[in-house]
């Protein structure tokens, strides 16, 4: 299972909020809802956050196995 919780804590630490995502970096509230939920993203998504935050693909993204 795929899941956002890393990005959270990449988020707090570098003191970036949703809702800077969403106004500041034009990231729409559907995919910021969908990060939450841990449902599918794009890697165009995905490259974006790592840019946003300059961090890698695992500070954002982890897989969890079953």
């Amino acid at each position: 299972m795929i899941t956002f919780n890393p990005l959270w804590e990449t988020m707090r630490k570098k003191n970036i909020s949703t809702y800077a995502l969403e106004k500041k970096y034009g990231l729409n509230k559907s995919v910021i809802n969908r990060l939450k939920h841990d449902s599918n993203v794009t890697l165009q998504t995905i490259n974006m956050l790592c840019s946003i935050l300059d961090c890698n693909i695992e500070d954002v993204v982890e897989y969890i196995k079953d």
